[in-house]
């Protein structure tokens, strides 16, 4: 008899897991199908995850972008969901986790890399040329690669991509030696104008999904927002304390 009620425990129990299961595909489609409904579906959803808070999924889009929506699919909201008790910020630990993998993604030769003979950190940095900020933290650039620090660069014209900053971007991300071409125009020195893909475009795009407003922004690999201007000792500081 003991061995009866076990068995049929089991069945029971695989029967609920697998009830679970398609419970969960069928909402994953139906928020999947609702989303792309609202968005036109031009956009990736990453992942699609029931959150702590009763009835309430996590959508996440390949672009870094974080929303909200009720099970059935009526509500959706876009904003920050803190846990008051563990005093954490949920939706920006996704943000961080989907900015790693933007950056992980993100063709880096078309990006433009500043880095030493042996990298031991890196530095994800939206950057516009026009910026003095930006310019201020270029002037850095052999303090940080002398420490290990490698910089690579993602275009963020702020004034958008109709601007005489976009063309001047293109031009640099576009030339030949696209290194020497950015510390030009970071001077302040004209440089050839130079057409070639959407590179510009895209990385200004990327930026905006990730939430970036104004230059410089500054992340680590694992997606972690630093901030905007930082010193370089204060860099080398914070990247030697979270050995």
């Amino acid at each position: 008899m003991h061995y009866l009620k076990s068995s049929i425990s089991l069945v029971l129990a695989s029967l609920l897991l697998m009830t679970s299961a398609y419970a969960d595909t069928d909402i994953e489609k139906l928020l999947s199908t609702k989303i792309q409904e609202v968005l036109g579906g031009n956009i990736d959803i990453n992942s699609i995850t029931q959150t702590p808070v009763n009835d309430l999924y996590e959508i996440t889009f390949d672009n870094g972008k974080v929303v909200y929506m009720s099970k059935d699919g009526r509500y959706v909201f876009e904003g920050d969901l803190m846990d008051l008790v563990e005093r954490k910020n949920l939706t920006e630990n996704r943000r961080t986790e989907a900015r790693a993998i933007g950056f992980k993604n993100a063709d880096i030769d078309k990006l433009i890399e500043y880095a030493p003979d042996k990298i031991e950190h890196v530095l994800y940095v939206y950057t516009d040329i026009d910026c003095s900020y930006c310019r201020k933290f270029h002037n850095q650039m052999k303090t940080l690669n002398d420490n290990g620090i490698a910089v690579r660069y993602l275009a963020f014209p702020r004034a958008g991509l109709d601007s005489s900053a976009y063309i001047a971007a293109e031009s640099a991300w576009c030339a030949d030696d696209k290194k020497s071409a950015l510390t030009m125009a970071k001077a302040g020195k004209n440089i050839p104008p130079v057409v070639c893909d959407d590179r510009v475009a895209a990385q200004y795009e990327l930026g905006k999904s990730m939430g970036v407003s104004g230059t410089p922004a500054v992340y680590t690999a694992s997606g972690k927002e630093l901030g905007g201007f930082i010193p370089a000792q204060e860099l080398i500081k914070y990247f030697k304390s979270n050995l």
